[in-house]
């Protein structure tokens, strides 16, 4: 498994850009590319298997949380609490180099 089945800086940058414009968008179908790419990435990058399930957890609260929505704040804070479980920490990224 190539870096020990952590997430890169760089997919992180990703999946964290990805999540604010599906947010971000201003109806479900505006965010419906995001949140596929955001699937699709879940679905194929080599993570290890707790990784993937904060990832898949993600997915979903990102759906919830596009477009309007009633408590929307709450989604959002779901979304963040699921991207700071995938954060890369500096003993991740000790351990890629």
């Amino acid at each position: 498994m190539r870096n020990g089945g952590q997430l890169t800086s760089q997919e992180f940058e990703e999946i964290k850009m990805l999540a604010c414009k599906a947010i971000r968008a201003s109806n479900k179908k505006s965010a419906e590319p995001f949140i596929k790419r955001l699937d699709f990435m879940q679905k194929t990058l080599d993570i290890e298997p707790y990784k993937r399930n904060v990832l898949a957890e993600l997915v979903s609260y990102v759906s919830a949380a596009s477009g309007r929505v009633s408590d929307k704040e709450h989604w959002i804070g779901a979304v963040n609490q699921s991207l700071f479980k995938l954060e890369p920490s500096s003993e991740d990224i000790g351990e890629m180099i």
